[in-house]
């Protein structure tokens, strides 16, 4: 009779001491799911943020490379226009009436059919001249835009270029989850019931959903972001360079009909070499532009990844 209420007497004891350490556990188990809510939600909304920032950067990258590719374009088309010029002017010149000695030397017959006639092309000349002059306006005014585009690109990524504060949110969030890991086992082991206590099951989802977050990732949008603002100041630096030589190619000395006849064979060379400069200038910032807009598109590609996770982590909490 003893034995059998000694040991109803401990089966109750034992009970009530499971029901004692299941009840600490549980304000355990709902304090770490509570820690977990705070350092985890909120990141979503920040990696969209530097999702956001690449999604502008693609289009202003987009609008410099097609500025550049216009820019080659009017140079190369500019490029063939001065390589006609050259020869009409030297079909003009050929007989030596471009050159006061070459003049004083003809007879008056001389002067009117090598002089007088092939002058008459002057209204050629000069209309090649404007074609000329306007495609080179064109060649330097999109080389300018391309400056503006590389400088808003250089600033976007330098502002969004340190992640220091994603990456400790991340790293807060990883954290919590040692401690989530900790809880849940300790459950497990004590076979509380997720029937019973929801807050097992939402634990075990925070295991599923939250520890795909990796700080790595992060770390990469750090050095594209680099690399964006790198490749961003190279293609301003080249859109100066460009811009200057393009409008030195254009200049009046080589646009204006009168001393275009006169330019030596040294000066012709000099002029063709800033034309050829200023194409390769822009072919350079067509090649700047589609890195750039390169990097911006894989940038879109891993933060929409790690915006995924982290939505699907920040869901367990609602």
């Amino acid at each position: 009779m003893y034995k059998k209420i000694f040991a109803l007497s401990l089966c109750c004891f034992m009970s009530f001491a499971s029901y004692g350490a299941d009840d600490d556990l549980i304000r355990e188990a709902q304090d770490t799911f509570n820690a977990a809510q705070l350092v985890c939600s909120g990141v979503s909304d920040e990696i969209s943020k530097v999702s956001n920032v690449s999604k502008v950067n693609t289009a202003v990258t987009a609008v410099g490379t097609v500025a550049a590719t216009g820019a080659l374009y009017a140079g190369v088309k500019k490029s063939q226009e001065e390589k006609e010029i050259d020869e009409l002017v030297e079909k003009m010149c050929a007989a030596g009436g471009c050159t006061p000695d070459g003049v004083r030397k003809m007879s008056d017959a001389e002067f009117f059919y090598k002089v007088i006639e092939p002058m008459a092309e002057i209204a050629e000349l000069q209309e090649r001249l404007k074609k000329s002059k306007k495609l080179g306006n064109w060649r330097t005014g999109l080389m300018a835009g391309t400056i503006g585009t590389n400088v808003v690109s250089a600033i976007l990524s330098g502002v969004n270029k340190n992640q220091s504060d994603l990456i400790q949110h991340i790293q807060a969030c990883n954290e919590a989850m040692v401690s989530v890991n900790l809880v849940s086992d300790k459950l497990r082991r004590q076979g509380v019931s997720p029937i019973e206590y929801p807050v097992v099951k939402r634990l075990d989802s925070i295991k599923t959903w939250c520890n795909s977050m990796n700080v790595s990732d992060v770390e990469k949008i750090e050095k594209r972001m680099t690399g964006v603002m790198g490749t961003s100041i190279a293609g301003a630096v080249i859109g100066v360079a460009g811009t200057a030589t393009s409008a030195a190619a254009n200049s009046d000395k080589y646009m204006d009909e009168e001393k275009r006849v006169r330019l030596t064979e040294q000066e012709k060379k000099k002029k063709d070499n800033l034309n050829t400069a200023a194409n390769i200038m822009a072919g350079a910032n067509i090649v700047t532009g589609a890195v750039e807009t390169g990097l911006n598109i894989s940038l879109i590609n891993l933060t929409k990844k790690l915006i995924k996770q982290a939505e699907q982590c920040e869901k367990v909490f609602e």
